[in-house]
């Protein structure tokens, strides 16, 4: 057998060794290494002799919790794998992905229950929460069921998680043991920041997503033990971090933000087990990395990937950071450099390799990336070429090998023969004092084809006029990329893994802006 051939194999060794150290916690259950594999075993078995066999799929639409966690590890034992529905998606979305899934069987909270559309409710469907939508699963697990051992590979699939199709239909990514057990161990050798046994960190985001789900895996694989948020709660994740002396966790910059806003009081909490914080999504400024540094007085760590990449492909160390704020505030801007085992370079429009410095799409081969698109071989042959993902992602190296986004390719503005990245205007709008949020779209001009228009958040601050805005721009900006149009909203429609949703804001757009006939 190969040395930790699945997630499983770590499950069964903290189980084995360290069985009354706890491995999760939530508002309602607690468990330890030793109880957590045997309320798995329950779980599995019960799912079993509801007629799930190993590569059956097993929906998930519930928020964090203990259980959430259990029956997916449940779910790992078997060979059956999970698909993470969005409780955030609109009824459609949510049977558009469980039926291109295939699924057999749904875990669920009750809440959720009007999500359920004609697909899932003909499926054997579990109530996580409440006995009134469906079997409820304490109830449930109450029947005798013996489970059947199932040999797991380490290229058997995991889970499928769908991407947010933002270009079209959502896809279902495949990824298997052995991507997440690669990633898991690529972290710590390129962070410097392993997860230790024991030490408690604190799961916020959601785990139909890469970071919340592959977040809380590193903690079951290192031997970890998770505090689990269902929902972000500015001023309970503060309360958390210094009451439950949590030693790391992952968030967003905006959530670092709104947190800050909200607790005045901040230096009246302890966080001196606090040793990293990781974030992601977006970068970072200057000035709320500063004020970060000085509340909660530990390391910061960005992660940069996507869901066809289990989780990361690049970091931005803690030790970046830091040469960030002791005169090299540029790197702020970039992602960081290849986590240990990948390759990553620059491509351009025909797959040719890209000089350093020069902006093309970003391809990255590792163990991580995904095995395909589930039912998909088109889409998975085009975004996997010879082992290279392509990430849909423009950018550029440097001669260090640090990463600068520019922005998805989708998102690029053609303005009079002109390439426009938004992210290189929105990095300069953001240092802005009177500027909380922004986001760069291209709208439609009769002379120029397109022009960027900036979609601003002032967040309490006076309101920038167009002109204030160009003058503000110019000298760092070249003429042609600097926004001549201003408008505000009250906040930037984002994803739960903090993504600005550009189409979300198209739309918003559309009737100031419409097409030019």
């Amino acid at each position: 057998m190969k040395l930790f051939n699945n997630l499983n194999d770590h499950t069964k060794f903290h189980a084995g060794i360290r069985g009354d150290m706890m491995m999760a916690s939530d508002s309602k259950k607690t468990l330890n290494y030793a109880q957590a594999w045997d309320y798995t075993a329950v779980i599995a078995a019960h799912i079993q002799s509801s007629g799930i066999k190993k590569g059956d799929r097993v929906a998930i639409l519930a928020k964090n919790s203990v259980d959430n966690l259990c029956v997916f590890l449940a779910c790992a034992r078997i060979g059956a794998v999970v698909v993470g529905l969005n409780y955030r998606l609109a009824p459609a979305e949510v049977e558009f992905i469980a039926s291109n899934a295939d699924v057999q069987m749904l875990f669920f909270d009750k809440e959720f229950d009007s999500l359920r559309g004609d697909y899932l409710r003909a499926t054997t469907c579990i109530c996580m929460d409440s006995d009134e939508a469906a079997p409820q699963l304490e109830n449930w697990l109450l029947s005798p069921a013996t489970l059947t051992e199932v040999e797991i590979n380490g290229d058997d699939i995991l889970f499928q998680m769908y991407t947010s199709g933002t270009t079209g239909l959502p896809k279902g990514v495949l990824v298997n043991h052995y991507n997440v057990l690669a990633n898991a161990y690529q972290a710590p050798m390129t962070t410097g920041k392993g997860s230790r046994v024991g030490e408690r960190s604190l799961v916020i985001a959601p785990t139909f997503h890469a970071v919340g789900l592959v977040g809380s895996l590193l903690g079951v694989i290192y031997g970890g033990s998770m505090i689990i948020h269902s929902d972000y709660d500015p001023v309970g994740m503060i309360e958390t971090i210094s009451k439950e002396n949590i030693s790391v966790v992952a968030v967003i910059p905006v959530m670092l933000q709104f947190s800050l806003a909200m607790v005045p009081n901040i230096k009246d909490y302890d966080f001196s087990e606090l040793h990293t914080i990781n974030y992601g999504a977006s970068p970072i400024s200057e000035s709320l990395l500063k004020e970060c540094m000085a509340a909660f007085g530990c390391d910061f760590v960005q992660g940069y990937g996507q869901t066809e990449s289990t989780m990361a492909l690049t970091f931005l160390t803690a030790e970046d950071h830091k040469k960030a704020l002791a005169g090299r505030p540029d790197l702020l801007r970039s992602c960081g450099r290849a986590v240990f085992g990948t390759d990553i370079k620059i491509v351009g429009n025909e797959g040719q390799d890209l000089p350093l410095g020069e902006i093309g799409e970003i391809v990255a081969k590792g163990p991580q990336i995904m095995q395909g698109y589930w039912k998909n071989p088109e889409a998975t042959a085009k975004t996997v070429v010879d082992g290279w993902l392509h990430t849909g992602d423009a950018g550029r190296m440097d001669e260090e090998g640090y990463i600068y986004i520019q922005d998805r390719l989708k998102d690029m503005i053609i303005s009079g023969g002109e390439n426009i990245y938004p992210a290189e205007i929105e990095n300069l709008l953001m240092s802005h004092d009177h500027i909380q949020d922004v986001a760069v779209i291209g709208v439609p001009d009769q002379k120029w084809g397109e022009i960027p228009l900036a979609v601003l958040v002032a967040g309490g601050q006076p309101e920038l006029s167009a002109e204030e805005l160009t003058e503000f721009c110019r000298g760092k900006l070249a003429g042609y990329k600097i926004p001549r149009k201003v408008e505000y909203i009250a906040a930037l429609p984002r994803n739960p893994t903090g993504k600005v949703l550009k189409k979300d804001i198209r739309v918003m757009m559309e009737e100031k802006y419409p097409p030019i006939a």
